[in-house]
């Protein structure tokens, strides 16, 4: 496109075309688990693969438009050039041709509109006197033709079957003015804007080329390298000894100095995790000792009393039933003992969760019929498969049963409620009686934790030891303030479906 205005509609058009918790009992060193803590930042931050494809697209448009607007620069100037050339050989014609126009001699005209062909890319040179008529013109064929309307229009530029046509008027005193016209070819400006374009295009592409070694080098050495450190990162287990992050062999020296730098970071934590649990275990096996005492020393004392005064001639059959009582509750106080500490080597089974949760409920029902409750079951209306320890997971569950029939007021309900999602199952057992508190709610978990007056405190910690060794976890749920009170305790098992239980 030619920029400078120069006059005509057709002038105008030719230059338009070109545009946890502290007490717990575990059995392993737990090692910092990124499985759910670390995954809210990928919904709130651009992925870094996003951004490298968004820096290619912005670095695309912007190479591209660099191009067009090199190329636009050099042909306006281009442009401008030959539009300048052309009106400067007119007007120098003019200039020459106005003496001999004014004194008729035609044959100094002839000479002058030949001197213009010497010029690149000239296609003709012409002088018309005041009537119109062509005096002279490096085409024979023309001279002494009339053009009407040729004159009148001063300083003109148009197009015509591919030239760009000069006009200027010569200046006679006395007399019409006469007109002198020059056309060039198009044709080599064109081609010379189209090897500009050829010439920009190739210096784009290589631009882009460079960019995208660049780029695919920096995916290679960081993006693929974080990516994969990441990926160990999400994958590492809580249960597990840290494992070194594998990264690729053309990763860069920095992401490698990084990912030792995580490695010594991840190891130093489990091993001060290692050592505060076994300060943990230190503390529980000493309040265990303690609470063991403790229970023992009141049977021993009772059996003792009762010892002596059999050993005293008393022939009564009372210190005989005494012993015998607090043999059958020292047993008891030790089977829960031994049943707590034998959980850690479940073996999986194939089982359902419903039909667990079905035979759970029939060995507690003698004991709910024996307190007055009712038992409920709402199961999920299709299987829920699973990789097991069916023994661990009946009693977990019958210890739930025995806990809220233990709760519930006489003439009440419990219920039992299996559901199921794509990555969870979950068990839900409810209870109608008195509650817990917030801090009863808060220790509940722990081991030897009891309201109850003639409670091991146990119960709930086996029940979380052996969700926890099936990779779950337990909690209590808040209560529903909507409900009939009393409002009563539900406690949630939630287990990862399909999950298969480890050998410890």
């Amino acid at each position: 496109m030619i920029s400078r205005r120069r006059g005509s509609a057709s002038s105008r058009a030719w230059r338009s075309s070109f545009c946890n918790q502290a007490n717990r009992i575990s059995l392993h060193c737990p090692t910092p688990s990124f499985h759910s803590s670390s995954r809210p930042w990928r919904r709130r931050f651009m992925p870094l693969r996003v951004k490298f494809a968004l820096f290619t697209f912005v670095l695309l448009i912007l190479v591209a438009a660099q191009a067009l607007v090199s190329f636009n620069r050099e042909r306006v100037t281009l442009v401008e050039a030959t539009e300048n050339r052309a009106m400067m050989l007119t007007k120098t014609l003019a200039e020459s041709a106005r003496e001999p126009l004014a004194s008729s001699r035609y044959s100094r005209l002839d000479y002058q509109a030949g001197s213009v062909l010497a010029e690149r890319d000239a296609a003709y040179a012409r002088i018309l006197d005041g009537q119109g008529r062509i005096v002279a013109d490096t085409r024979p064929g023309f001279i002494g033709w009339n053009i009407s309307g040729a004159l009148g229009n001063s300083s003109l530029l148009s197009v015509e079957e591919n030239l760009l046509i000069a006009r200027a008027d010569i200046s006679i005193p006395g007399r019409a003015n006469g007109m002198a016209e020059v056309a060039l070819r198009l044709e080599p400006l064109r081609e010379r804007l189209r090897q500009s374009l050829w010439v920009h295009m190739r210096f784009a592409i290589a631009e882009l080329l460079v960019c995208a070694v660049f780029l695919i080098l920096l995916s290679v050495q960081l993006l693929g390298p974080v990516r994969a450190m990441t990926h160990t990162l999400i994958e590492a287990s809580a249960t597990e000894t840290p494992v070194p992050i594998t990264l690729p062999r053309a990763s860069g020296p920095e992401i490698r100095s990084i990912a030792r730098a995580v490695d010594e970071l991840r190891v130093r934590v489990a091993e001060y995790q290692a050592e505060l649990l076994a300060e943990e275990r230190l503390a529980t096996i000493g309040k265990m000792a303690a609470e063991l005492a403790h229970e023992v020393r009141n049977p021993l004392e009772a059996i003792s009393g009762a010892a002596e005064l059999l050993s005293r001639g008393d022939t009564g059959g009372e210190c005989i039933d005494i012993i015998r009582e607090e043999i059958r509750s020292l047993d008891s106080y030790l089977s829960g003992i031994l049943e707590f500490a034998r959980v850690g080597t479940p073996g999986p089974e194939a089982a359902e969760l419903s039909e667990l949760a079905r035979e759970t409920a029939s060995l507690a029902l003698p004991m709910a019929r024996e307190a007055g409750i009712d038992i409920g079951l709402r199961l999920h209306e299709s299987p829920i498969p699973c990789m097991v320890d069916k023994s661990a997971i009946k009693r977990a569950l019958f210890n739930l049963f025995a806990n809220a029939i233990e709760a519930s007021p006489r003439g009440s309900s419990i219920s039992l409620e299996t559901t199921a999602t794509e990555n969870t199952m979950t068990i839900r057992v409810r209870d109608f009686g008195a509650g817990l508190g917030v801090e009863a709610r808060l220790r509940a978990f722990e081991p030897y934790f009891t309201t109850k007056p003639l409670g091991t405190g146990l119960g709930l910690a086996l029940v979380r030891r052996i969700v926890e060794a099936h990779g779950g976890h337990v909690y209590f749920e808040d209560r529903n303030e909507g409900d009939a009170p009393p409002a009563g305790t539900v406690v949630v098992v939630e287990l990862p479906s399909h999950v298969s239980v480890p050998h410890h």
